[in-house]
């Protein structure tokens, strides 16, 4: 049986002086997509989506024989496909609550609900980033044995490790706007985690806070703290750690549990690692509103209305070298 939400549900406030402006809500923080590699999926082209990369050649160091033609090089495509999955909620309202109650109830519900879709996508996406499989560990060889906070060096270590493979820093993210559109950025790698690592970050030798950028311009205005060397650092309390996961010898370190290291990862991202369908645009998400009305099928007296959204959504590594995944512990703060 579906759940309503109620006039009995939502009390009114009665005989008190109701205050006009809302509470303010938690908000979805959102940064995960910003970065990623957009790609919209046009409607009634399947569920499938393929990104297509050239294979490198090899290089030629043999020198030329006079007269003769050396053979031809052929081109190699990598494909990456994934499958987009479907989304959504809603709210069930009576039509007492639209009739008697004095709060805009359908209205907040709309908002609670946009509020779902996004966290949702930004879950999605965390998700997937956190299962890269290039991994660096802040001490030992396993989740199990981390017990120890980031540092510079490992930072280094990781931002190394991109350079290797060749990994190009990030030139342009999402506009924060309805459109699905770029826009220039400074180039750096990024690195996105949980905001339990601030202290840590921040007690780094060459950390640089945002605040002193001068002319630089942060990545994200709201949840970049600043930079380690060549690493801009954007942390949200949305990317959520591995609780209870690292050592049983806590060293200081944050266990939920009261027993084992809370381990963290923060991931160190590169250009076009990762691609996503994009909550923005119409052919993404899609929400409705109905109010209570008579004489609809199945409902011929009007008592009930909704609120809904769905969307098809989908994150995909697109290469596993230019992302390198840190598992850390955080310090317990006193």
């Amino acid at each position: 049986m579906s759940t309503f939400v109620t006039y009995g549900d939502v009390s009114p406030r009665v005989g008190i002086v109701a205050v006009a402006k809302m509470l303010a809500r938690v908000e979805p923080i959102l940064i995960l997509e910003k970065f990623g590699m957009v790609t919209p999926l046009p409607r009634n082209k399947g569920e499938t989506i393929k990104w297509r990369r050239i294979r490198p050649l090899a290089v030629s160091t043999t020198n030329l024989t006079e007269g003769v033609t050396p053979a031809a090089s052929q081109l190699a495509y990598d494909d990456i496909t994934t499958a987009i999955g479907q989304f959504g909620g809603y709210i069930q309202i009576t039509d007492k609550i639209q009739d008697l109650h004095e709060d805009r109830v359908l209205d907040d519900a709309m908002t609670a609900l946009a509020d779902q879709a996004a966290s949702t996508k930004e879950m999605i996406i965390w998700g997937v980033l956190r299962g890269g499989t290039q991994v660096l560990y802040s001490n030992g060889a396993s989740r199990s044995s981390v017990n120890t906070p980031l540092d510079l060096d490992l930072i280094r270590t990781a931002v190394q490790t991109l350079k290797r493979n060749h990994a190009k820093k990030i030139t342009e993210r999402l506009k924060a706007s309805t459109n699905i559109a770029t826009e220039p950025v400074n180039s750096s790698f990024v690195v996105v985690g949980h905001i339990d690592l601030e202290r840590d970050f921040r007690e780094c030798t060459s950390f640089v806070p945002v605040e002193k950028y001068g002319t630089l311009k942060p990545l994200d205005e709201e949840w970049e703290i600043g930079k380690v060397e060549e690493a801009r650092i954007i942390l949200s309390p949305q990317l959520s750690p591995f609780i209870g996961a690292g050592s049983s010898t806590t060293n200081g370190m944050i266990a939920s549990n009261g027993s084992n290291v809370d381990v963290y990862p923060f991931v160190v991202l590169a250009k076009e690692c990762y691609g996503v369908v994009p909550l923005k645009g119409a052919s993404s998400v899609e929400m409705a509103v109905k109010n209570p009305k008579m004489g609809e099928p199945g409902d011929p007296l009007g008592q009930r209305g909704f609120v809904a959204w769905k969307m098809w959504y989908q994150a995909v590594r697109l290469n596993e070298q230019w992302m390198v995944r840190c598992e850390v512990a955080a310090t317990q703060l006193s």
